[in-house]
């Protein structure tokens, strides 16, 4: 990924200094210093700079939200996998100790198994059988009783919040930066170089440098926008932490 970054930075570093040589050498000079051309590239200049301002803010803030949210469905599944330990004490020791049992496996199975499938926008099919075998487990497990219906109403219950959370976590798997703004985000960008390519005249290290140093900031903004994009994979992620503390509170439950 760090290799990949890299060669990416470099590459537009590249591009933008070569759409300067193309610039200087194939563009008449008293084009680029004619008065007219000059402040209406400038003002042009000052447009473009405003709108990929305005995209890169709002495609971060899009990220960054997608994160969030998606960081505490997590939190949210932890807790709620933790409630439901708790909630199984009153059930008869044999249905307690299965479904705890199954509570720890499914937990396992989503922190093993279903990150990795989410990383390539998938899920666990093992997961979701095991949280329906959990439900059914304890819908039979409601006994005569309206003690032992009562506390296996309350173990559902535990369970159901888990099945709203897996389902909010799942729904986070698909939110990314839309299409759209990425195309946005791409062609002002190319603009934003051209028109500073434009505004130099003579191919001098000066220019050269500046060029190649815009080329590798656009290119680190939008890397680290990718790196954003998805909640569940890319170089800024959400961890399963949440579940990995549900698995340590199992212990001393």
């Amino acid at each position: 990924m760090r290799l990949a970054s890299i060669a990416v930075a470099a590459g537009c570093a590249g591009a933008s200094i070569l759409l300067l040589i193309l610039m200087v050498r194939y563009v008449p000079r008293h084009w680029r210093e004619g008065s007219t051309l000059k402040d209406g590239l400038e003002h042009f200049a000052t447009l473009n700079r405003t709108l990929f301002a305005f995209i890169l803010a709002l495609s971060i803030v899009t990220a960054g939200t997608s994160l969030s949210k998606a960081a505490d469905e997590v939190s949210n599944e932890g807790a709620s996998l933790v409630n439901l330990y708790w909630a199984t004490r009153p059930l008869s020791q044999s249905v307690r100790d299965q479904v705890r049992e199954m509570t720890r496996q499914y937990t396992m199975t989503v922190i093993d198994e279903e990150w990795p499938a989410m990383a390539e926008g998938g899920s666990s099919v093992r997961a979701q059988e095991q949280y329906d075998d959990l439900r059914r487990v304890l819908q039979d497990s409601a006994g005569e009783s309206k003690q032992e219906q009562t506390f296996a109403r309350d173990s559902l219950v535990a369970l159901r919040e888990v099945g709203d959370a897996r389902r909010a976590r799942m729904l986070a798997v698909s939110q990314e930066v839309p299409d759209y703004l990425w195309i946005g985000l791409i062609l002002s960008a190319v603009l934003l170089v051209a028109a500073s390519a434009l505004q130099i005249h003579d191919l001098k290290w000066p220019g050269i440098v500046g060029i190649g140093g815009l080329g590798l900031l656009l290119a680190g903004v939008l890397t680290l926008l990718s790196a954003m994009n998805h909640p569940f994979s890319g170089g800024i992620h959400v961890e399963p932490d949440a579940l990995k503390f549900a698995l340590h509170r199992y212990a001393v439950i």
